[in-house]
């Protein structure tokens, strides 16, 4: 709005306040202005317009003729404006418009997506989600992301890091594997065992097996693994066929493990976990589709 729609406006609104009184002394004191301010704000008008507005007498003021059909109009216009505003202040927390979200792929494919539908109802459908899924880190700025996830420590200037929740890491096996194999009773059997192997998407190396030694420190066991994936789901994928031991997240096997399909072994060694953080730009005034998308993701942590 320019200034000068803004002025005109409130010269209306002076108008309308007199004319609803029939005193300029009154419509002053119900506005907390002086009767002055209201009779230049009518003269103003009455100059704009050509035309007069009040017939006034030394006791009140009365609208003419046209200045009764210019009321009516005005103040149907201010009725809706006030109507309008006071639907923005009610949806004002109201998630609007896209939210575009960085997922990490196996975590953004096992926990969020299957949320997304929920969160889009709750909200009316009046909320779109893009959802981009890459383990790469992001320019929130240069890719237009609201928000992501990542796994482990955070850094960087002007984020806000909220985290969700701990990963564990687990070894899994089929029940066909471990009925053919046997069930290791410590980390150092895996070297007697099929194992599969998972590279870190960072260096292209193999990640280590890496385990609690019972006494507040991490020891790793070299296995050698028969096949090496780049992906956690190509690890998944080859576990459940059978092929040997897996190192995996929780979250990436957690639906196996429920049904069944696989079995975890050297639960008492895992390492510590892993965080899981939501991340987003920090600012003064945290949007709408921000603020609920993280309360939501809380909610289902």
């Amino acid at each position: 709005m320019t200034v000068s729609s803004t002025n005109r406006l409130s010269t209306v609104e002076l108008f309308c306040a007199a004319a609803r009184a029939r005193s300029f002394t009154a419509a002053a004191t119900e506005l907390g202005t002086t009767p002055s301010a209201i009779s230049k704000a009518v003269q103003r008008l009455e100059n704009r317009l050509g035309i007069k507005l009040f017939q006034r007498t030394t006791r009140a003021v009365r609208l003419t003729e046209e200045g009764r059909t210019y009321y009516t109009t005005c103040r149907n216009a201010i009725d809706t404006i006030h109507e309008v505003e006071k639907t923005l202040t009610r949806h004002r927390g109201m998630p609007r418009g896209i939210l575009r979200l960085s997922l990490p792929y196996t975590y953004g494919v096992k926990r969020v997506l299957p949320l997304l539908p929920r969160y889009v109802e709750r909200y009316l459908g009046q909320i779109r989600v893009e959802a981009s899924l890459s383990n790469a880190v992001i320019d929130f700025v240069a890719e237009n992301v609201d928000m992501s996830i990542r796994l482990g420590a955070v850094g960087g200037s002007g984020l806000v890091v909220r985290k969700l929740h701990d990963a564990q890491t687990c070894v899994v096996a089929s029940p066909a594997y471990l009925r053919q194999h046997g069930t290791p009773r410590v980390p150092d059997d895996l070297r007697d065992h099929a194992c599969l192997g998972l590279l870190m998407p960072d260096t292209g190396r193999l990640m280590p097996w890496a385990f609690s030694d019972g006494e507040g420190g991490i020891r790793t066991v070299a296995v050698q693994p028969g096949m090496t994936f780049d992906h956690p789901l190509g690890v998944l994928t080859t576990a459940l066929n059978d092929a040997g031991f897996a190192r995996l997240l929780d979250f990436t096997v957690h639906d196996d493990l429920v049904s069944g399909r696989l079995v975890e072994v050297l639960g008492d060694f895992r390492p510590p976990p892993l965080p899981v953080s939501a991340v987003y730009q920090g600012t003064r005034h945290v949007p709408p589709k921000v603020r609920t998308f993280l309360d939501f993701l809380v909610e289902n942590a």
